[in-house]
């Protein structure tokens, strides 16, 4: 059975210093494996790494088409091979249907799946390791550990252990348990630098481009993805603990395999912030929401003014624009990029923003505790819906506890839909800065609050 969906799609040039996205080729080579596959494995994984790319650049609606077709691949293979008795070959439809469940946020449907696919588990790491990815999907962290675990425990050849213990890793982060994580990817690091994988460097210094996907097609890949997530992983955890200095060293060493990685120029640009380091950024990924929502913190201060026409220049410029209050520049800039690229959130979500001073599409949104009270009698317009829908807000937040669910933002109740576990290191009673949605009002603790959609926690 091939790996499942374990790790983002990856796929550069090593040493290219383009302007083009840094996701434009996978996406390409994906679609190319997707039309041309001749096994319901390759066809489906090529769906479901082209969703997790579109993803990455907040293309809401072309990631849930990919998702929904891998899906339906995956039914069809499932009730193919149930009817012939292949049982291999069922319970990796199985498997594949509840990633792609999970990806859906369909919980209960992916957790079904799931579940019948680790009963012919036994002691094969790689289906424990898969099941560990769904779980994690699902943000079912405990069980994704568990499973993990096993993986690690079975694991026999090395470069499949050091995937096994990455993927531990994440699980563990997801639950809280940063020392062990950052332990662990500490070793797995060392173990990917060292001898034992001389061979697969040659294999990687005679190649002028690697390529490296969800579903594992070789060492070469199976080793790039490995070592550039885990390094990611690694430097993110340095810096949540502190250690700044050791984050950012991490982070040029990802560099130094792709050149073009989103994460780590996103990341580096914002702990330089610096106007050159941001450029990089943007021309890698354009439409990552964080990467605009620091921009536009930088930007406040340091004044720039961005030439050029990359996707990466142009999206700088509207948001340089919208700071100075040149709304019919940033408008027009931003409709030139909606021209290109007609299905993205990131660029929609700012149009909805010009003339908002930042994080209020219309001036109800101005006053939290006036939204609440509108949509607690049921006042909410048409014009007042669709704005809500599309808007992104931050305010200083306190959770009442720990898994964040409830507390209050500007002051004013809230609660999610569930409880929610961040990536960091955050408290409840103490002030951090959420970003989120509002989808409409309830009840917390007796009394009327913001239903909020998280988005992300900063201290």
């Amino acid at each position: 059975m091939k790996r499942l969906v374990l790790l983002l799609a990856l796929a550069s040039p090593l040493f290219a210093q383009q302007t083009r996205i840094a996701s434009d080729f996978e996406i390409r080579e994906m679609q190319a494996q997707a039309a041309h596959a001749k096994d319901f494995s390759s066809q489906v994984s090529a769906h479901l790494n082209l969703g997790d790319l579109r993803t990455t650049r907040n293309e809401t609606s072309l990631a849930i088409d990919e998702y929904t077709t891998a899906l339906n691949a995956a039914e069809r293979e499932r009730k193919s091979t149930r009817e012939n008795g292949q049982i291999d070959n069922y319970v990796t439809a199985t498997m594949f249907a509840g990633l792609a469940e999970a990806k859906l946020g369909h919980k209960e449907r992916a957790f079904e799946l799931l579940e019948e696919g680790v009963r012919y588990a036994g002691d094969d790491p790689q289906m424990w390791n898969d099941y560990a990815s769904g779980m994690g999907a699902l943000h079912l962290s405990r069980k994704a550990i568990s499973a993990a675990r096993n993986a690690v425990a079975l694991e026999k050849l090395p470069l499949d252990l050091a995937l096994d213990q990455y993927s531990l890793a994440i699980s563990l982060d997801d639950a809280g348990e940063w020392a062990e994580a950052t332990q662990l990817l500490e070793t797995v690091v060392a173990s990917l630098r060292s001898s034992k994988f001389d061979a697969v460097r040659r294999q990687v210094a005679r190649s002028e481009s690697f390529e490296n996907y969800s579903t594992v097609r070789s060492d070469v890949n199976a080793y790039l993805t490995i070592l550039i997530r885990s390094q990611q992983q690694l430097a993110n955890l340095y810096e949540r603990r502190g250690d700044v200095a050791r984050a950012r060293q991490v982070y040029q060493d990802v560099l130094k395999t792709r050149t073009d990685d989103p994460i780590a120029l996103a990341e580096l640009a914002r702990l330089s912030n610096s106007a050159e380091a941001y450029g990089e950024a943007f021309d890698a990924n354009p439409f990552s929401i964080e990467l605009i929502r620091d921009y536009q913190e930088f930007v406040q201060k340091a004044k720039p003014r961005t030439e050029g026409t990359s996707s990466g220049a142009q999206m700088r410029r509207a948001i340089e624009e919208m700071s100075r209050g040149e709304d019919v520049a940033a408008r027009k800039t931003l409709e030139g990029l909606q021209a290109k690229f007609t299905n993205n959130d990131a660029i929609r979500t700012l149009l909805n923003e010009i003339g908002s001073q930042g994080a209020s599409a219309s001036s109800f949104l101005k006053d939290l505790r006036a939204t609440l009270a509108i949509l607690a009698h049921e006042q909410l317009t048409p014009e007042q819906r669709a704005q809500l829908d599309r808007t992104i807000l931050t305010g200083t937040a306190i959770f009442d506890a720990l898994p964040f669910e409830s507390g209050t933002v500007e002051g004013v109740p809230f609660r999610f839909s569930e409880p929610t576990t961040f990536k960091g290191m955050f408290a409840a009673k103490t002030q951090l800065r959420l970003t989120f949605r509002i989808l409409g009002a309830t009840e917390s603790n007796g009394a009327s609050a913001l239903l909020l959609e998280p988005v992300r926690v900063d201290k």
